[in-house]
């Protein structure tokens, strides 16, 4: 557990270096505060397998108050890599209360990897984890783009859904408040 926060302190620091002053300071707060409690949650997943199916073996991190604000990631490959989504407001409600992302927003997912096919599909990447996996970059990947496409900041409420019957809160506090 304490080498994914040390990696994932060093990936913050080289993610915020990018970025100018408040922006950055804001997003290394963020993902301190949630870092490593995700980290814990997918290594959870990862050691409970099966590594050689995808299916059921998810995880979906949304804004508590905005559950339309979400990334989710799957593990596949027997866990090497992960197919991660980031919402784009393609899915959900119509009319006034579909999500919208402004042009920031969505450049932000672009400059994080993610990719947007089509209008009518969320921003997509795929996440090389090595072997073992160092389910860290996925979770320093969820929390960047859920702070730069989505607005969450330090001390926003987050709900974790995980499949049926796995508990979101039985690793180390998992990030809900």
């Amino acid at each position: 557990m304490r080498r994914f926060c040390a990696v994932m302190m060093i990936m913050t620091s080289s993610l915020a270096a990018a970025e100018d002053g408040g922006m950055a300071a804001s997003r290394s707060r963020f993902i301190a505060q949630y870092r490593c409690a995700l980290a814990a949650r997918l290594e959870e997943m990862h050691r409970r397998g099966p590594v050689e199916e995808s299916r059921g073996r998810f995880i979906i991190l949304a804004l508590r108050d905005e559950p339309q604000r979400y990334v989710q990631c799957l593990f596949h490959d027997r866990d090497t890599r992960m197919l991660c989504e980031a919402s784009s407001g393609a899915y959900g409600p119509t009319g006034k209360g579909r999500l919208h992302l402004e042009p920031a927003a969505r450049s932000a997912l672009r400059a994080l990897g993610y990719v947007q096919a089509s209008p009518r599909e969320s921003f997509a990447r795929e996440v090389e984890l090595g072997d073992p996996p160092d389910v860290a970059i996925a979770a320093e990947l969820m929390l960047a783009a859920l702070h730069d496409g989505h607005g969450a900041r330090p001390g926003s409420a987050m709900k974790v859904s995980v499949p049926p019957g796995d508990d979101p809160d039985a690793a180390c506090g998992t990030p809900t408040s």
